[in-house]
């Protein structure tokens, strides 16, 4: 069952629909919060704050985008009002090797899933030396593969600015890793 038909279900009463959505975006989240507050026990508040406020705006839910670009746009909006809240300083944290691991595909041979970690490593914790909307924008684009389009809705900017804002941090991440090569 794809999201929409889950959210008619959810609409129309039935508790099962609702786990099932929860379960399919529950770890996603979890972890765009976790790398944006680099704090367990907040990011466990947030995710709640997340789910709850999708499960109140759900009957707006209008389907222009798909559900997954929504419910990352309400997480982005919790972020966002944490620090207002906090006033705190946004802190990045490297992923570790096992969530990586995640994103890798099962039929890689040991080595190459060595390689690509080691590599991906390296990426990421350059990536924590960017400023925040460069990290968030490669997040976004990169690590959850949504389009520029689905970006922009999030973060609240145009394409445009979001393709600027892409090409501007690669070259910042590019410029980054140049200089931590050549520094060996």
């Amino acid at each position: 069952m794809n999201d929409h038909e889950l959210i008619r279900e959810i609409l129309a009463g039935d508790q099962l629909a609702i786990q099932e959505l929860h379960d399919r975006y529950v770890d996603r989240i979890f972890q765009y919060i976790y790398i944006q507050t680099n704090s367990y026990h907040d990011t466990e508040e947030l995710l709640q704050d997340v789910f709850f406020k999708t499960a109140r705006q759900l009957e707006r839910f209008e389907g222009k985008s798909s559900f997954k670009t929504w419910i990352f746009k309400i997480a982005r909006n919790v972020v966002i009002d944490y620090y207002r809240k906090k006033n705190k300083e946004r802190q990045s944290v490297a992923m570790d090797h096992d969530k990586m691991e995640d994103f890798g595909g099962k039929s890689e041979s040991a080595e190459d899933i060595y390689l690509r970690n080691v590599h991906m490593n390296e990426v990421l914790e350059t990536i924590d030396q960017l400023p925040s909307h460069y990290q968030t924008v490669l997040h976004l684009r990169f690590i959850e593969d949504f389009s520029i389009k689905e970006t922009a809705e999030i973060m609240g900017k145009s394409t445009l600015a979001v393709k600027s804002l892409q090409h501007r941090a690669r070259k910042a991440l590019f410029e980054q890793i140049n200089l931590g090569v050549s520094s060996r």
